[in-house]
């Protein structure tokens, strides 16, 4: 299963969801609606692992598991290596690298921008980092009047613009918006109390008969909603489970709902969920500084881990060995030994992409 730095969906889907970044209670509703409808139609499915468009952070955690859902949850962490962990051949690659105990420190810049603005009063309803279009931005939303917004704008773009510039991020734009409540009012689907019904007796069915079962879920789209099941790759009475199901939305007359089981392999799950993490530690820096021509990171864990790098570079000699040069400066990051306590054995690649996407290292 291949990761970008936030993948899910098709690029233009994903240009519609990826401004949506740390939500408040007013929208909430709204946005866990439409992305539960998004994973119910995509987490299962492989091909749609592989996206390249945004990263964002979402502040409110209450969907689903971030690495377990497919959608791009991720926010890079940045951490990096400097030239006292490398080779002198490294040193001009490294040497653009901040000291690896200074980034352990750092929160990632959403996060710090996020709580700066709230702390200072601003009416802030989400915040975020996205990348499409061939455009990096920290993207703002601010709700309030019209009078507000023009009166509040120039200083959030001030208070931005110097947090970054402290970090030496200058790969970013800076959007900031206004949020208008009336657009996004969110109206419930009368079929939901329903549906949570019959998902809480399947759940007590399947409990009463010992099956492991992962998780139940009913969702889907108007004339397509179904009932959705995890299970592990290693249950073998998928037909037994159905049946129960089936029993279930016979009783309260919804015999045409169909059901879907997928497998889930337990161990690459918690893989994926651990590589998410470590991607997380290498990344913010890289993104956020021009120099290093980064645009996105992203990882798979099938067959074996890989960190995926994207950058604008060319294929020429003088970018493959700066790819080379890369490749071992993270490399030897990842051999420290906090990285090693997290990858905790797992081989992996570190690849490298130019910017039509051809393997530069």
């Amino acid at each position: 299963m291949k990761k970008r730095f936030n993948s899910f969906m098709d690029d233009s889907s994903l240009e519609k969801l990826n401004e949506e970044l740390v939500w408040k209670s007013n929208r909430k509703q709204k946005h866990k609606q439409r992305l539960l409808e998004a994973i119910d139609q995509l987490e299962q499915s492989e091909s749609v692992k592989f996206e390249k468009d945004v990263f964002f952070k979402k502040q409110n955690r209450s969907l689903r598991n971030v690495a377990y859902c497919g959608i791009a949850l991720v926010i890079l962490s940045g951490a990096f290596i400097s030239s006292a962990f490398v080779s002198p051949a490294m040193a001009q690659v490294a040497a653009k690298i901040p000291y690896l105990g200074e980034l352990f420190k750092q929160e990632p810049v959403s996060d710090v921008l996020y709580k700066e603005l709230e702390k200072k009063g601003y009416k802030i309803d989400s915040l975020g980092q996205t990348y499409y279009g061939g455009k990096k931005q920290i993207e703002i939303s601010v709700t309030g009047t019209e009078k507000y917004f023009k009166s509040v704008k120039g200083d959030i773009r001030k208070i931005v613009r110097n947090r970054l510039e402290a970090r030496h991020y200058d790969g970013y734009k800076v959007k900031i918006t206004r949020y208008d409540p009336s657009e996004y009012e969110y109206k419930p689907d009368p079929r939901q109390e329903k549906y949570d019904k019959i998902d809480h007796e399947i759940n007590t069915e399947l409990k009463e008969h010992n099956y492991h079962v992962l998780s139940s879920t009913i969702g889907g789209f108007d004339q397509d909603v179904k009932v959705e099941l995890e299970v592990p790759d290693t249950e073998n009475h998928i037909k037994e489970i159905k049946q129960i199901v089936n029993n279930v939305l016979v009783k309260n007359k919804e015999e045409k709902m169909s059901i879907k089981v997928y497998k889930i392999n337990l161990k690459k799950r918690d893989q994926e969920g651990k590589w998410g993490d470590i991607i997380n530690e290498v990344g913010e820096d890289l993104v956020g500084k021009e120099k290093y021509h980064v645009e996105t990171i992203g990882y798979s864990v099938h067959a074996e881990p890989q960190l995926l790098i994207y950058t604008s570079l060319s294929h020429s000699e003088k970018d493959k060995q700066f790819a080379n040069e890369l490749e071992e400066v993270i490399d030897e990051f990842l051999q420290t030994k906090d990285m090693k306590a997290k990858i905790k054995g797992d081989p992996y690649k570190i690849i490298i992409y130019d910017n039509r996407e051809k393997k530069l290292n």
